[in-house]
């Protein structure tokens, strides 16, 4: 299937985006939450979603079902094996690194109390440290993906939406929390802050628009006054972030329907409201792609860049809350650098990838003899 050129450069944009809101720089206040309520984990977590459901459906018609399930276990196996890698990769950082950088034991504490515990949750995805919990989550959706698909076989996708829908709303009385309450205080368990239960509700609608952009049947048609209602609340959602933000108001953190963790209704809107706004823009930046190629390297390269960028955010923050004088253009200059090593490692990866593809394309090419 040809890549949406599209959607690598707007992955690679917010990867960028957030390797800024993980920072401890002062550009952050310009990243996080800048056009309304919701951060780069939503936008992030929709277009997996979309990706895998696009791509579910693509190989269902082609190979049928068995072949997509496959692909899509495998994804989620790629996914795992850098979460594990990423966690271990940290972890040497913290045992090496510790005597120079003494902040991230705050960062690490747990695994310091315990490291056999941590490593052993680590491979049962229950320990997660600060920044480290986005991989597990990957995990545990790739894994949903076919038994969605496998439901929505039986009962209709109108069916898996409700039950979703009821999942997320039932999670917004902290269901997570007293299920895993017995649980928390155990050396081997770190869980980190995304609600599973809300944002599964994400990933299923991501889903769903996915297999819709395969069948090319849409699943809203809205009226020009719905548009500008949605186009109203887009605005209006974005004065209000910055408003709250001049009177220095955490509004995800004051009000429960704006709460990240939970998803909370309201965040929800604001996100569905901007996305769909971004979405009749996307095509645009085909117009551009030549120009957005470096962005979109790193988005077609998402994984492995992720991966190191966590472990480089680690050690910047562990790194800079040891430091007490010039700490924002030193946070600042470390970011810069992260920002750039983030395209080269793209490049590189590109770079490889056209170097292994040329030995196979010579390889086929028919012999003179």
């Amino acid at each position: 299937m040809k890549r949406m050129v599209e959607l690598d450069v707007l992955r690679g944009f917010l990867l960028l985006m957030m390797v800024v809101n993980h920072s401890p720089s002062p550009l952050r206040q310009l990243t996080d939450q800048p056009i309304g309520f919701f951060s780069t984990a939503e936008p992030f977590v929709f277009i997996s979603a979309l990706l895998a459901g696009l791509l579910f459906q693509k190989r269902r018609e082609k190979l049928g079902f068995a072949a997509a399930r496959a692909a899509t276990l495998q994804r989620a196996l790629k996914i795992y094996r850098a979460h594990l890698i990423t966690l271990f990769v940290v972890f040497a950082i913290g045992s090496l690194f510790l005597a120079w950088v003494p902040g991230i034991q705050y960062e690490l504490s747990k695994f310091f109390d315990s490291p056999t515990s941590a490593v052993a949750g680590s491979v049962a995805l229950l320990f997660q440290p600060p920044l480290l919990d986005i991989l597990p989550m990957y995990v545990v959706f790739s894994l949903v993906t076919p038994l969605a698909f496998w439901i929505a076989d039986r009962v209709g996708w109108r069916a898996v939406f409700a039950s979703s829908a009821s999942l997320w709303a039932l999670s917004q009385f902290n269901v997570r929390e007293f299920l895993t309450a017995p649980i928390r205080d155990q050396a081997f368990v770190q869980i980190g802050p995304f609600d599973l239960f809300s944002w599964q509700f994400l990933w299923i609608v991501g889903l769903m628009f996915g297999r819709s952009l395969q069948m090319e049947k849409p699943i809203f048609r809205f009226s020009k006054l719905a548009k500008i209602i949605l186009l109203s609340l887009a605005i209006g959602f974005t004065l209000s972030r910055w408003i709250s933000g001049y009177f220095n108001v955490n509004a995800s953190e004051t009000f429960w329907f704006l709460d990240k963790w939970h998803l909370g209704p309201l965040r929800l809107l604001n996100f569905f409201a901007v996305a769909w706004f971004v979405a009749k823009a996307m095509p645009y930046l085909q117009r551009w792609r030549e120009y957005l190629r470096p962005l979109s390297a790193v988005g077609q390269n998402m994984l492995p860049v992720f991966s190191t960028q966590i472990c480089l955010s680690i050690l910047v923050i562990a790194w800079v809350s040891v430091r007490h004088h010039s700490v924002d253009a030193f946070a600042t200059f470390l970011l810069l650098l992260q920002v750039v090593l983030a395209f080269v490692v793209a490049q590189f990866l590109e770079y490889w990838k056209d170097r292994s593809v040329a030995p196979r394309a010579m390889s086929s090419v028919p012999s003179a003899a």
